[in-house]
């Protein structure tokens, strides 16, 4: 059994705003890598579903077989089964669950699917390989996360700046692999896994709405979400320099020619 330290802390926790952002992503866009290896009938396991939007699209591909989404987080799995009465989809269900300590049969699901998980957890090797023992033959797992060195931005404001080493900072102390994304290859080859495709996309907003919404919710989780709790908890900052962190961010949402981008690897992969 994996020590309760190998899940490494959540870099952003559950706070209303991290949940509100992810429940923006969907899975024409955040999927987009994945979804011409699904069909209807594979059935489908979503690890670290968060808020359950990327998990529905999903289910659409693969109904009637069951879609089911698992997180840690019990709190945000109630939020994801809120969405079960609008979403319509008698095949979609939401659980809570640990990767390395799944509830599920050996190779039960055709297809696995991990958004911005890896980059969280102490050991990506072993969580894909507990993942691999639930590929049934011939299954396919889907794996996506950002590089956060791959970040550009501008105007160079201060606050950004310092925001970015923060986070590095709480990463090593929790755990986790902010650059992530350069090792997806690596990870997934190491777990015995036999990588099918391997692509890479991007994130970006740009002044006006996208910008200002990218700001307010990173204005929020500075000051209010785990970040903000785990920065003051590990003296890697202090409530003044969190506030001048949000107004750097506050000043970069409003600039005319704000502009922010980071990349993302995904792979997708087969059990050799």
């Amino acid at each position: 059994m994996p020590s309760p330290a190998s899940l490494g802390t959540y870099q952003h926790g559950h706070h209303a705003a991290v949940v509100a952002s992810h429940a923006r992503r969907s899975a024409e866009v955040d999927a987009a890598f994945f979804l011409a290896h699904l069909r209807p009938g594979l059935r489908l396991l979503d690890v670290g579903c968060g808020p359950g939007t990327i998990t529905a699209g999903l289910a659409k591909r693969v109904a009637p077989a069951p879609a089911i989404g698992i997180d840690a987080s019990a709190d945000v799995i109630a939020a994801a089964q809120a969405l079960l009465g609008e979403a319509d989809l008698a095949n979609l269900s939401f659980e809570a669950g640990n990767l390395y300590e799944p509830r599920f049969e050996a190779r039960s699901f055709d297809a696995i699917f991990a958004h911005q998980v890896l980059q969280h957890v102490q050991e990506p090797v072993r969580a894909l390989k507990q993942l691999k023992k639930l590929l049934a033959p011939g299954g396919v797992i889907g794996v996506r996360d950002v590089d956060w060195g791959s970040t550009i931005f501008y105007p160079e404001v201060a606050g950004l700046r310092r925001f970015l080493e923060l986070y590095y900072a709480l990463a090593r102390r929790n755990g986790g692999q902010p650059d992530a994304g350069r090792f997806m290859r690596h990870w997934v080859r190491t777990a015995g896994l036999e990588i099918v495709a391997a692509t890479t996309s991007t994130n970006s907003y740009e002044a006006g709405a996208p910008a200002r919404q990218w700001a307010e919710t990173w204005v929020a989780r500075t000051l209010s979400s785990n970040i903000a709790q785990k920065s003051l908890e590990y003296g890697l900052a202090s409530q003044r320099e969190l506030e001048s962190i949000a107004e750097g961010w506050r000043a970069w949402g409003e600039d005319p020619d704000a502009f922010f981008c980071f990349a993302h690897a995904e792979i997708v992969a087969r059990a050799r």
